[in-house]
Formats: structure tokens, C-alpha cells, sequence
């Protein structure tokens, strides 16, 4: 084994065999704030001296000009700590999802491995093997949404210098299920074979376009009846209460008079009716689980009815895109919907509704039949023949 000496503090270039080593120390912070040097390691494979020697330059001049980094620790340390300083600070529904993919996904994968040696090619590879297994788009953002978290974490608190999850290549997102709006005539065929509990829900979901945690954390007391107001204040995710989804969240909603009948009539029916009671409940006082009302209440009548099966974003969509086909401003509908963006509100929300089409069609169909009219009194003959 030939060892190659440099000038002190520059590395040292090792041949074994016809690979080369290399060697260089770095500064470490233990978790005392002590600091110590520690000799680093890395096998260079069968490549000429000189390109080892530059290789080695960068990891010495990298090492000199980065942060002074923390004792080396596992992934699977670095999200325990995550875990119990920084996703408290989540909404409950976000801290939720966060450490399923955690624990599920990402732990299985890097848990073991040293948080300084995760790159960007190794996440990458699992990117691809997560696109291979056939997960959707969504899902892989998700995760990959995740564990950039950690490690962006992971380089706040000095353990890393970058976060290696920055420009890795992601799948295209797209959308698996069609979204749509429901037309006037949908919704009215719907709301009608409904039971009644569903029918409020739903009837005031579409007159509103409340979120579904919002919708199902409604109490009487948000309800101003002589203002006609709806004040949304809250918000469930499995039967935890917290604020909206976001600060635009907390808004005060016009109520029409279709809304205040739906509700209105809910009231006489329904046994819990004092004012911390929610208005949409269980028999036992208790949140109501979203995905189960659909199961059991608007999946059948759907299928019976031959439309798609609607979800509660499609309620949400429906509200937007009514609001926006009847020439409500954007900004008005971002507000009313809790947008901090309204962008959101047009992209994602805002279906253009076949009438709209037709309309735009006809409106432009005038406009040439007004210009040929014209051309035609001033003696230039029709346009169209």
C-alpha cells in the first residue's frame, strides 16, 4: 500500500491495489458543544492519481469552508428528535399523515443509515423504486415532501451542510379520479333522494363551499341568525378540534336564504340543538366520521341516480364553480372560501361548467352575426356564405 504525502492539512491520497483513498479530517460538534477533529474515509475506485488528487481538494476545501457540523448521527435519530420538538407544532391531520410516511416508508428505508452519507443519487433511486412499485405521483411527492422535512431539519440543527432532497427529479403529478362540478340539475336530483342529516350537510356544503373538517365542526353558536351569518371558526380532523386549514381559514360567511332554510329546518329535527352542540353529529353528541357518511348515505344514492360518485371536494369545487360562473369576482370567492391565494381558487377549485361553454359560444356566435349585419348595410356582402 503506497501512501502519498501532501503538504499538512491538505489530505492524504493512499493506492491500494490500483484503487485510491483518500483521507482528510473535519470538525465535528459533539453534544456537549465540544468540538474535536475526525478523520473521514473515501474509496476512489480505479482512477489516475491526479483526478484523485482534485477529488480530494474539493472534500478538503468543502470541509474547510462548511459550517462546523454536528457528531454523526442516523436518520433514524435525527426524526426521533423531529418527531418530538417539530411536528407538535403540525395540525393534528398534518402530523398524522407526516409520521405514517415516516414510520411506514421512510424509517424502513433510512433509518439506519448515517444522515451525512443519504445523497441526492440514493434519493433519487428511491424515487425511481417507489415509481417502479407503482405508486401514484401524489403519494411519491408526498413522501418525498417528508423526508426533505427531516433532513431540512437535520441541517438547521448542524448535522448536515445541505439538504440532499433539493433537485431530485419527481414524477409528474396528475390526476388519478376526473375532477367536476356538479350542474344545477345534478345537485337538485341529489339533494332531493338524500335523507335528511345528508341533505343538510351536503345542501349547506354547496351553498357555502366549507372545507369538510369545517362543515363537521360546526356548532349552532356559529350561526348569527339575525345577521345571517355563519361564522367558521374551527375544525375536526378525526374527532381532534383545531383552527382551519389556514389564517384566511377564520372567516364570517353571508348565508342565503336557502342555507338559513336547511339549517332551519335541521334545527326542529335534530335532538342536539343547544349552542356548543354540533350541528352535524352522531346520535351520541359525537364529531361524524365524513368518509362514513358517504359510504352509507350519498354513494347509494348517487349510484341510484347514475352520477358519479361525488366527495366532499366536490361540494367545495361546485360552490366555486357556481360562484364563478354566476360573475362573482375571484378575490370575493378566495375569501369566502378561506384562500389565502386565489390562484388556488381559479387552478384548483374552478371547474368551467358546460353552460359557460355554451355561453362563451353563443356570445361570440352574436358578435359575428352582429358584424355580418353590419358589413351588410354598408352594401360589402355576407361574410359567411
Amino acid at each position: 500500500m503506497a501512501r502519498n504525502k501532501r503538504q499538512y492539512g491538505t489530505g492524504r491520497l493512499v493506492k491500494r491495489g490500483n484503487s485510491w483513498l483518500i483521507r482528510w479530517y473535519e470538525t465535528e460538534m459533539m453534544q456537549d458543544g465540544s468540538t474535536r477533529r475526525v478523520q473521514r474515509n473515501e474509496t476512489l475506485g480505479e482512477i489516475s492519481r491526479k483526478e484523485a488528487s482534485d477529488i480530494l481538494s474539493q472534500r478538503v476545501a468543502t470541509s474547510t469552508n462548511k459550517p462546523v457540523l454536528r457528531a454523526r448521527s442516523t436518520f433514524a435519530e435525527i426524526a426521533s428528535q423531529w418527531e418530538a420538538t417539530i411536528v407538535p407544532n403540525y395540525k393534528f391531520s398534518t402530523a398524522k399523515i407526516h409520521l405514517n410516511v415516516l414510520n411506514k416508508h421512510l424509517l424502513p428505508r433510512f433509518g439506519e443509515r448515517d444522515v451525512s452519507k443519504i445523497t441526492r443519487q440514493e434519493i433519487q433511486a428511491y424515487i425511481a423504486y417507489l415509481t417502479k412499485q407503482g405508486y401514484a405521483p401524489k403519494s411519491v411527492d408526498q413522501y418525498h415532501d417528508v423526508l426533505s422535512a427531516v433532513l431540512r431539519t437535520a441541517v438547521e440543527w448542524g448535522y448536515i451542510a445541505d439538504n440532499p432532497t433539493r433537485g431530485v427529479k419527481l414524477p409528474v403529478l396528475k390526476t388519478v379520479r376526473p375532477k367536476f362540478a356538479l350542474t344545477h340539475d345534478q345537485a337538485s336530483r341529489l339533494l332531493i333522494e338524500l335523507p335528511d342529516l345528508a341533505r343538510t350537510m351536503v345542501g349547506l356544503d354547496i351553498l357555502t363551499g366549507l372545507r369538510r373538517g369545517e362543515l363537521f365542526a360546526l356548532r349552532w353558536k356559529h350561526i348569527d341568525w339575525h345577521a345571517r351569518v355563519l361564522k367558521i371558526e374551527d375544525a375536526v380532523y378525526e374527532g381532534t378540534f383545531g383552527s382551519p386549514k389556514t389564517e384566511a381559514g377564520n372567516r364570517t360567511i353571508p348565508l342565503c336564504d336557502a342555507a338559513l332554510d336547511l339549517l332551519s329546518e335541521w334545527r326542529v329535527k335534530t335532538p342536539w340543538m343547544g349552542e356548543q352542540d354540533l350541528i352535524f353529529c352522531t346520535r351520541f353528541g359525537k364529531p361524524i366520521c365524513p368518509n362514513n357518511t358517504l359510504r352509507r348515505s350519498i354513494f347509494p344514492v348517487c349510484d341510484k341516480i347514475g352520477l358519479p360518485r361525488v366527495t366532499w371536494l366536490t361540494f367545495r369545487r361546485t360552490y366555486s364553480s357556481w360562484a364563478h360562473d354566476s360573475g362573482v369576482a375571484a378575490k370575493v370567492i378566495a375569501r369566502l372560501m378561506g384562500h389565502e391565494n386565489i390562484d388556488v381558487t381559479l387552478n384548483i377549485y374552478t371547474q368551467v361548467m358546460d353552460s359557460s361553454l355554451r355561453s362563451a359560444a353563443e356570445k361570440v356566435g352574436a358578435f359575428l352575426k352582429l358584424s355580418t349585419i353590419e358589413h351588410k348595410k354598408e352594401g360589402e356582402g355576407p361574410l359567411i356564405h
